[in-house]
């Protein structure tokens, strides 16, 4: 007979409370005290039931603030498809938004020319924006495309940077290579931007470089999720 330890008793019990609805999404659980007396066990053993539900997802603590029950993240996607951020959040049934977006043209860093493969007197548009579902924040995209790319005026109006591509510039992306990163959230202020709950949340930062379909880098974005708002999940096949 497997012995199950007090906190795996607390976890479980936990998670019946939030099915049950005695828990509620977002909302602050009591204190630690009050909730060792109430499930009758000892503070360090709620202390590692705690730590278990936060590694799952199911809870936040927040140091100074307290203990929160996760919100369900509002958007969800597969890492194994490359979608346009516009196409994954209509496929949530959100409107996509954007807001302050700044487009600057500048001389890129060593990294930014190495991997955009462009020489010294090149230069890139830098696309800085927050993207929005049904007016939420839920990420920041900085994306750089070399000026190469670009006929005349850079004039980028719309949603979806793919579809720019494609319709206004024929460049079509095939795929992409991308670096997942965890990182704090006070990284390129995105705490702020995101409107998440503090400095020391964590954001999913996804580094990409996409390809056209002659295998040319056409564009870097670094975008940072909102770990508040954002789940990824990727399907793994036994082989």
């Amino acid at each position: 007979m497997v012995s199950v330890s007090r906190y795996e008793i607390v976890v479980k019990k936990i998670k019946e409370m939030i099915e049950a609805g005695e828990l509620l999404q977002g909302k602050k659980l009591p204190s630690e005290i009050e909730m060792a007396k109430r499930l009758n066990v000892s503070r360090a053993t709620l202390r590692e039931a705690y730590r278990i539900l936060e590694d799952e997802g199911i809870i936040n603590r927040y140091h100074g603030i307290g203990t929160f029950i996760a919100k369900t993240p509002i958007i969800k996607s597969g890492m194994e498809e490359l979608i346009s951020i516009t196409k994954l959040i209509e496929k949530q049934g959100m409107k996509p938004g954007t807001k302050d977006k700044a487009i600057s043209l500048l001389q890129p860093s060593e990294k930014e020319a190495a991997m955009l493969k462009l020489s010294p007197n090149e230069k890139i548009y830098r696309i800085e924006r927050v993207r929005t579902a049904d007016g939420q924040p839920v990420l920041l995209c900085i994306d750089r495309i070399p000026e190469k790319y670009i006929h005349g005026d850079f004039k980028f109006d719309e949603e979806s940077l793919f579809e720019y591509l494609h319709r206004d510039l024929g460049i079509f992306i095939s795929y992409a290579i991308s670096d997942v990163i965890p990182v704090k959230a006070q990284v390129a202020d995105v705490y702020r931007k995101l409107k998440m709950k503090s400095k020391s949340s964590v954001a999913l930062l996804l580094e990409q470089l996409h390809y056209d379909d002659k295998d040319d880098p056409i564009f870097y974005s670094s975008n940072y999720f909102s770990s508040e708002k954002f789940r990824f999940y990727i399907v793994r096949k036994r082989i």
